[in-house]
């Protein structure tokens, strides 16, 4: 989207130019980084998850990770982070969901139900039922308390 050149240099389209990383050294940095984000030491919670990104960058959990780190104090980095990993990876609910919350938050409430909307056919499609769940629940707080969503005919989430 865009002229890369103009984006900043970490939300760039993230592109390894080495061999793919062992799974368990990815599920590594992203132990690290959450220890250190859970204990408060998110500058370098961030330098980790943004080396996790780098090395895995189709691993969704780098790209929610370190939107989070950067959530509370700026949510328009943040929001740009989960829309990269729409770049980086087929498959990131995840981030979708993340995307839809910010959106919402800010009163962009047709773009949030087009997030959702991609986090719930996401979700569907992983047959995720637990982030189904939450997402169901989101449709409830963005719809104003409507307990039923359609989403283009594909399917219907209804709140417990």
């Amino acid at each position: 989207m865009g002229n890369e050149r103009c984006r900043p240099p970490m939300l760039r389209r993230v592109r390894p130019f080495w061999p793919p990383a062992p799974r368990s050294a990815v599920d590594a940095l992203y132990a690290t980084g959450y220890f250190l984000f859970a204990e408060q030491h998110v500058m370098h919670a961030r330098a980790v998850f943004r080396g996790m990104i780098h090395l895995a960058p189709d691993d969704e959990r780098g790209w929610l990770a370190l939107g989070a780190c950067y959530e509370a104090q700026h949510p328009d980095l943040a929001l740009r982070l989960y829309e990269s990993a729409r770049q980086s990876t087929s498959f990131a609910p995840r981030c979708e969901l993340a995307r839809a919350r910010i959106l919402r938050a800010r009163g962009r409430l047709s773009e949030a139900r087009q997030a959702l909307t991609e986090a719930a056919i996401g979700a569907q499609h992983a047959r995720d039922v637990e982030l189904q769940s939450v997402i169901a629940r989101e449709w409830v707080k963005m719809d104003g308390g409507r307990v039923e969503r359609r989403d283009g005919g594909r399917s219907t989430f209804r709140a417990s």
